[in-house]
């Protein structure tokens, strides 16, 4: 009987920590903690010029940090956030997808549905590092001459018009993505 106690306990032990490698990420990132001021991070806009953060104050904003236009999940995600776009839009919110590399196919898809998301570049990965978002797995080696080894965790964030952090969602793995209506639910009940 005692035999039965001690293998129970090791095989919960053993549960638990296969659980937790399994969240990944998906662990609290102080970082970008709900409740926590968005930090100060720098991005580079298509034409060059640099953006802030800072930049967002004042706006409620959907913040949309992406591996890139390689992975299908991020096209599929931006392709899914085509249908609220108007409503963040209209109510004076700000649509912003941060990426390494630019991103052609999502480009396409926000023009194909008419929509102007911001898109934000993080070339050097600064902000992801300064944000812990740096995936630590290497990319697909087809993609890394073009991409380079590293890339974003995806994540999602929703900020007040404060900079204030209402939203926090760092994806556990590329696969998976939260559902827009649990976002968009805290974006709406900011206004």
């Amino acid at each position: 009987m005692e035999y039965f106690g001690i293998a129970t306990i090791v095989l919960t032990a053993l549960i638990a920590a296969w659980w937790w490698k399994q969240r990944g990420n998906s662990a609290v990132n102080p970082a970008i903690a709900t409740g926590a001021l968005l930090p100060d991070f720098d991005c580079e806009l298509e034409d060059g010029s640099v953006i802030h953060s800072q930049s967002l104050r004042g706006k409620r904003a959907v913040i949309l940090f992406v591996r890139g236009s390689w992975c299908p999940f991020c096209s599929e995600q931006v392709q899914s956030l085509t249908d609220h776009y108007r409503q963040i839009s209209e109510s004076g919110g700000k649509l912003v997808i941060i990426t390494r590399r630019p991103l052609e196919t999502t480009k396409r898809v926000a023009e194909q549905f008419d929509v102007a998301f911001d898109f934000w570049l993080d070339k050097s990965l600064a902000a992801a590092t300064k944000l812990d978002l740096v995936d630590q797995q290497d990319i697909p080696e087809r993609f890394q001459e073009d991409f380079g080894r590293r890339t974003i965790l995806p994540t999602v964030l929703v900020v007040d018009e404060q900079g204030v952090i209402r939203y926090s969602y760092r994806s556990p793995k590329p696969s998976d993505r939260p559902d827009p209506v649990s976002f968009m639910s805290v974006f709406n009940a900011l206004g």
